[in-house]
């Protein structure tokens, strides 16, 4: 397998990986066949994503794909967000082998989700 150097990066100093005291929102995105998990926590203000966490449990993809993710969302509308969708994270790693795919998929539900959730919460 080859891996870009992004991801690479991404996957050896991840960026925003924690918990977040108090967020306005919570997510989580899973792969049922690999167990792969995505839970992102984001703060809103002026319906933006101003501060993004995260945690994940996987392979070094999903963790890749889980910081280049949080990035991708910070400053970016809720409404955005609630279309993110699996090409924009895998763009966002400059691509992921066919075998690896799902790690884009586990973080673009779970930002989904945590957009969800800060509408159900919010609005």
């Amino acid at each position: 397998m080859t891996y870009s150097r992004t991801l690479i990066e991404h996957f050896r100093n991840p960026r925003n990986a924690g918990l977040m005291a108090n967020p306005d929102a919570v997510g989580e995105g899973e792969d049922d066949k690999c167990g792969d998990l995505a839970r992102f926590y984001l703060r809103v203000q002026d319906g933006r994503a101003v501060d993004v966490r995260f945690q994940t449990y996987g392979c070094g993809p999903t963790i890749a794909a889980a910081s280049a993710g949080s990035e991708l969302a910070t400053g970016r509308p809720v409404d955005d967000l609630l279309r993110l969708h699996r090409d924009d994270v895998e763009r966002a790693v400059d691509g992921l082998p066919d075998e690896r795919k799902h790690a884009a998929d586990v973080v673009a539900e779970a930002i989904r989700a945590a957009a969800q959730d800060y509408v159900r919460r919010h609005v």
